[in-house]
Parts: structure tokens; sequence; C-alpha cells
């Protein structure tokens, strides 16, 4: 699925997202730094830990962009913001080139300390497909 421009629009910009994967009893969420590769949202995380193991074993996630904006508009509530829905599988990141890009997007230029993790912490990429994409703008009022 192509995201349109509003929805691109926010998540180009630098904003910290909500990931919720599923876990029995209910959803789990994490904030995470995340990336594009492909038309794919991809995002980092420890290997073998709980977001890893939720997508193994249900791929559905939801990915929450909500941005504040720091200016608020008269009349409106000044948020706008963009929920990503789809299907999630992980896959190993070799010689960590999706990290560095997240990283980058965040960290640019990527700092000595950061550099030196990325090719020693065992992570794994979570690759999400969206499957429905919903955007909402209250600094228009709607």
């Amino acid at each position: 699925m192509e995201f349109e421009a509003e929805a691109l629009a926010i998540l180009e910009g630098r904003h910290v997202a909500v990931l919720s994967t599923l876990v029995l009893g209910g959803p789990a969420m994490a904030c995470v730094w995340y990336g594009f590769d492909a038309g794919d949202i991809v995002v980092s995380t420890p290997a073998g830990r709980r977001k890893d193991k939720n997508v193994r074993t249900d791929p559905r996630v939801a990915l929450l962009v909500d941005v504040r904006d720091a200016e608020h508009v008269p009349g409106a509530l000044g948020y706008r913001g963009v929920e990503v829905r789809g299907l999630a599988e992980m896959e190993d990141d070799p010689g960590a080139r999706l990290r560095r890009a997240i990283v980058g997007r965040y960290l640019a230029p990527i700092p000595e300390e950061f550099e030196a993790r990325l090719s020693v912490d065992e992570r794994a990429i979570i690759r999400i497909r969206a499957t429905r994409v919903r955007t909402w703008d209250y600094t228009r009022g709607r």
C-alpha cells in the first residue's frame, strides 16, 4: 500500500511512534524510532525480546504517530497524526543497514557510541506492510 501525501508529511518527520503488537491478553505498546525501506515502515528491536516474539506469534500491528504542534490554533485542538495498521514480519539486518538508516533519521550524524553499538547489539527488524492508513488533523478542525 502506498502512503498518501498527508500521511507521508507526518511520517517523514522525526517523531517517536507508538508501536502496538498483540500478546495474550491484549495489546502491548512501546515507543519506537522508525524508518522506511521499499515502501514499508521498519522498526529495530532487540532480537528475541517481547516485540520480536509478539510479531512472530501474531503479525497484526499498529503504529501511531501523534504530532502535537507547539502553537495552539484558535478553535482547534492543535494536533494531527497518522495511524498505520498492517501485517509485520521479522527479519535479520545484516551489517545493520536498516538500523543505521533508522538511527540516522534521528541522530544525524550518528554519534560514535551509537555507531559502535550498531555492529554488536543483536537486533532484528520489524517490517510493517500497511493495510490501512488513517490520518487526522485537528489543527484544521477535522
